[in-house]
């Protein structure tokens, strides 16, 4: 094997070690062709390089910052998904035939009780009011000659004078005209109530939705609605309660529960907390076969006509109250595949795994149920910080965990 030759002073290295030296180099290589100090400079420099990399920093155990359960009265709630309605809805319809000549409002306006709407064309039956006072006028007055002619003719008749067939045939006359008088009466009131449908008013307060028809339109009772109007303050909010919802709330005391006079907490589909309460007015007789639900109904303030037909809210109701319920932080409440625990220290801070059956959230604070019986109280040290050192941990029977309080933090 060739060697190649190596300048004075230099140090020979192989392939293996060229450019890198390591503890675990073969030292005596190097010492024959460096000098004495170079030797123990270079000897020095590897002693320390080794202890650099075997020196560890201490590691400083995290602190575990844990809570005492709190107990607590817990409201147990009802969420539904409902719309609104109108407690009325009126469809204005024509109750006569004729060409609609105005729409006196502004589609989706507010309006008041009483308020004109439309006008229909009312040329012909003002003639018809009229044709029916003359008809009137002519029957009275021969109602009047006849009722006149009978009185003179009854004592004539008496004396025999004249025949009394000629008294009975005019007195039967005035009977017959009287009938004839209450007959175009009739007339005429017909025709007066023909003419003031050719005026559609506002039933009560409320918004007149968007008309259905134009003007110079041919409208009649067939043609349908020419626009609904809906009162909206209080507006009707609508859901429905299951069997098994029904059923679980019976026998609750006071006004908890979907009862009539029930509040209701309502919130808007964005997620708003509408400021008003809602009050059960009405709950159906009895549960629909198909759906297996009763319905509910609602009154909502809405003052400022914000809340309109046809938006979906959800509705929630206080169904019962869990009086002393424990609670712990909800941010220490930890779950995998639909199972929840806590953990909890020892007095010795070893952490031990709690199963527990989580209920209602209450703010950041949860309900929880402990499986076991008094595998947590309310004097329990719960873990609130550092859960996954805790955990880990836990596997461990020696570990012992650094923790404060919360509070002192």
């Amino acid at each position: 094997m060739t060697r190649t030759a190596t300048p004075p002073g230099k140090p020979s290295f192989n392939k293996e070690a060229r450019g890198r030296v390591t503890p675990s180099m073969d030292l005596t290589r190097l010492t024959g062709s460096i000098s004495g100090p170079a030797v123990f400079l270079c000897l020095l420099s590897l002693f320390f390089a080794g202890c650099k990399k075997t020196e560890q920093v201490p590691h400083e155990t995290p602190t575990i910052i844990y809570e005492h359960p709190v107990t607590m009265d817990i409201p147990v709630t009802g969420s539904w998904v409902g719309h609104l309605d109108g407690v009325d809805n009126a469809s204005i319809v024509p109750q006569i035939t004729g060409y609609l000549q105005t729409q006196n409002y502004a589609n989706g306006a507010i309006v008041k009780k009483g308020e004109v709407l439309f006008r229909i064309d009312d040329s012909t039956f003002r003639d018809q009011v009229s044709k029916a006072k003359a008809t009137l006028a002519q029957a009275q007055a021969q109602l009047q000659q006849l009722n006149y002619d009978a009185e003179i003719y009854r004592p004539l008749a008496a004396e025999n004078a004249i025949s009394k067939q000629k008294y009975e045939d005019t007195r039967l006359s005035a009977l017959a005209a009287e009938a004839q008088v209450q007959q175009a009466a009739a007339a005429l009131a017909l025709a007066e109530k023909n003419l003031s449908y050719t005026v559609l008013y506002a039933p009560f307060d409320g918004i007149a939705g968007i008309s259905r028809t134009n003007i110079g339109d041919l409208v009649s009772p067939e043609s349908g609605p020419l626009a609904v109007v809906s009162s909206v303050n209080p507006i009707r909010v609508n859901f429905a309660v299951t069997q098994q919802e029904w059923i679980q709330q019976a026998g609750k005391n006071g006004n908890e529960g979907v009862q009539t006079g029930s509040k209701l907490d309502i919130t808007l589909k964005d997620g708003t907390k509408y400021p008003e309460q809602a009050t059960v007015v009405a709950i159906d007789r009895a549960f629909n076969p198909q759906t297996g639900t009763i319905r509910v109904q609602a009154n909502l303030p809405n003052a400022d006509y914000l809340l309109r037909p046809g938006m979906f809210i959800i509705a929630t109701a206080r169904l019962a109250t869990v009086k002393n319920a424990l609670t712990v932080p909800a941010k220490s409440l930890l779950s995998t595949q639909g199972r929840f625990f806590v953990i909890v220290l020892d007095e010795g801070n070893h952490p031990s795994i709690i199963p527990v059956q989580a209920g209602t959230q209450l703010g950041d604070r949860q309900q929880v149920t402990p499986l076991k019986p008094d595998s947590l109280t309310p004097q329990s040290k719960v873990v609130v910080d550092g859960l996954l050192q805790a955990e880990a941990a836990s596997r461990n029977p020696t570990a012992r965990l650094k923790a404060v309080p919360a509070s002192n933090q």
